[in-house]
């Protein structure tokens, strides 16, 4: 494995042991919201009894028709870089889902 992979993760057990984080994550997956369509996740937790601490990313994000992100492979987790399914091309959002020229880097 180590000679397929660039970082350290093949070195970790599976799952990760809990002293690695100050406060076990909970991993949600979003296939429950079907249930109750157009309802926050932690409002769907929080019925289920669950403890909603930090929701990592959430003050970044805004409420985008998801049609604008159609086809696209998201490269970060500021949903700002993608992959064009269809051509390959990279493809850069801004924080409304409009299109902009590639960010210059620091």
């Amino acid at each position: 494995m180590p000679l397929i992979t660039d970082s350290l993760e093949w070195t970790l057990s599976s799952p990760p042991p809990l002293h690695q984080f100050t406060e076990p994550p909970l991993i949600v997956e979003c296939e429950h919201l079907a249930l109750k369509p157009g309802a926050e996740v932690e409002e769907i937790l929080e019925a289920q009894g669950e403890t909603v601490t930090d929701i990592v990313g959430k003050e970044g994000w805004v409420a985008n028709d998801p049609k604008l992100y159609e086809g696209l492979i998201p490269q970060n987790c500021e949903w700002t870089e993608f992959i064009d399914e269809k051509t390959g091309q990279w493809v850069y959002l801004d924080e409304f889902g409009q299109r902009v020229d590639k960010p210059k880097t620091a």
